[in-house]
């Protein structure tokens, strides 16, 4: 039996030892964290409950290799990322989505109907901007913006530079900021 205070290295070590059963931990302490970032990729439910499951099964695969001296959330995020990249290539090639990258918090108040009517035309019509942009350019926004990662740790989850998800990072609001000023016209 496992509890929630055993780390990650303790419970990896275990299940690198033949322990199958230590991995389960990790998939409660992970799954929501990970379910949350792709659902704003992919935006359907099902889709994102298996591409999850399947981060979780790759990671399990793969984790005879994992070096637990690094974090092992960035690891399986960077497989359950890439899974999600891939999905939105192979299925959706083609078709626009609608991305919820940004929540764009209002201070509407509760029962004023044209307040939360203004509210929902303004995030529509940021979604319908999100899903017009490059996929790099979401997957940038989503972890910076919506998940508050470092830059640091974006470089660590995709793999590419500090200096290339920064420049991606300005890249991606000058284009969104156009869109969605296009959007008004």
């Amino acid at each position: 039996m496992y509890n929630s205070i055993e780390s990650d290295e303790v419970l990896i070590a275990r299940v690198k030892k033949g322990d199958c059963e230590a991995f389960n931990p990790l998939v409660e302490r992970y799954k929501m964290p990970l379910y949350k970032i792709l659902y704003r990729m992919v935006r359907n439910r099902d889709d994102t409950e298996d591409l999850v499951e399947e981060a979780f099964i790759k990671a399990y695969r793969a984790i005879s290799r994992f070096d637990i001296k690094r974090s092992f959330y960035a690891w399986i995020c960077r497989i359950a990322v890439n899974n999600a990249i891939n999905y939105i290539k192979k299925e959706r090639r083609g078709q626009v989505q609608s991305i919820g990258v940004v929540e764009y918090r209002l201070t509407a108040k509760k029962g004023n109907p044209v307040a939360m009517t203004r509210e929902k035309m303004l995030k529509e019509r940021i979604n319908v901007a999100l899903a017009k942009l490059p996929d790099e350019f979401r997957m940038i926004l989503v972890l910076k913006v919506d998940e508050e990662y470092s830059y640091e740790e974006i470089s660590n989850i995709l793999k590419i530079p500090k200096g290339t998800v920064m420049s991606r990072l300005a890249r991606a609001r000058q284009k969104l900021k156009k869109l969605f000023d296009e959007l008004e016209v």
